[in-house]
């Protein structure tokens, strides 16, 4: 469960579209986490029982990112409007204890959103959340990605751990949950 102490938000706006990015599971949209693990986007993943997909939110930090399109005409009086929904468009979660420790998966934004920044933009809100954490000793993540390792290393600061002198082993057990579809195992 995220501590109430680590619930943030962060706003932008790009070309009259809000987007908001949120560490609060309570507006997690678990139907559409569920279609994009299941999706081509999330190569690494599959669809999760609604339990389990339940349970892995709750017992993760989970940075979703929202789109909210703003109404554009101006003879309309925005307070007849009804409220506006927010759509998921993205989602990274990190597995942690909140102090020392975190492996960051998940990492996905919808493909009619790529190419706008805001996969950057996901990855320095969670850097700035990082920030605050003074005894956190490692955050680890795969990618098969040299784009997004680039970004990474960017918005992160993340290295190869080949940059360590050899010294990390990295080692894994597959489970049988695990999915290999096009970028194999």
């Amino acid at each position: 469960m995220t501590p109430k102490d680590h619930i943030r938000s962060w706003t932008r706006e790009v070309d009259n579209t809000i987007y908001t990015y949120s560490t609060d599971p309570n507006l997690v949209d678990l139907a559409a986490l569920n279609a994009a693990l299941a999706s081509d986007t999330v190569w690494w993943g599959r669809d999760l029982p609604e339990e389990a997909l339940k349970r892995m939110v709750e017992h993760s930090y989970n940075f979703a990112l929202y789109v909210t399109e703003k109404g554009c005409s101006e003879q309309d009086d925005s307070s007849q409007q009804p409220p506006q929904k927010q759509q998921m468009i993205g989602y990274a979660r990190l597995i942690t204890d909140y102090v020392t420790f975190g492996y960051l998966t998940d990492v996905s934004v919808l493909p009619a959103y790529q190419c706008k920044g805001l996969g950057a933009w996901m990855m320095e809100c969670l850097n700035e959340a990082l920030e605050q954490w003074p005894e956190l000793r490692r955050v680890m993540l795969f990618t098969g990605d040299a784009y997004a390792a680039k970004l990474y290393e960017r918005t992160l600061g993340m290295k190869d751990t080949k940059e360590s002198g050899g010294k990390l082993i990295i080692m894994q057990r597959r489970g049988p949950g695990a999915v290999a579809r096009k970028m194999g195992d």
